[in-house]
């Protein structure tokens, strides 16, 4: 191994597979009710919405694969994060909202360990 770098731990494999179930439980049920998600896409006034959440759907599931099979996991993170900001912004910012701030939160929270992610994977 190169100076500087390090074998990822079985702990750091672990914590990569739970980063990643909630993008992989969404991805499932985007798949199962496409057409209500790309509804709730359009009715926040975002054209093509089939196509808006098609792309979704693919950052999600490459870049849970990428994250947890540890092989590209910084790309995987940043296609993550690429998904997850506008998703945040436009979907969780009423404060007001306390299920939209729980939302917030944990978006919030996911992208901290994202970042970790790209902090400690340097491929």
């Amino acid at each position: 191994m190169a100076e500087g770098t390090r074998r990822p731990s079985l702990l750091d494999g672990i914590a990569r597979v739970l980063l990643c179930l909630v993008f992989l439980n969404a991805v499932l049920g985007k798949v199962t009710g496409f057409d209500r998600v790309a509804g709730a896409i359009a009715a926040k006034g975002l054209p093509l919405s089939p196509v808006l959440l098609v792309a979704a759907m693919a950052l999600m599931a490459v870049g849970s694969v990428l994250v947890i099979s540890g092989r590209k996991a910084r790309l995987g993170a940043i296609l993550l994060l690429v998904f997850l900001v506008p998703t945040t912004l436009l979907f969780h910012g009423d404060v007001s909202d306390a299920q939209e701030r729980i939302q917030l939160l944990k978006n919030l929270s996911i992208m901290g360990g994202l970042l970790l992610v790209i902090d400690r994977h340097p491929d």
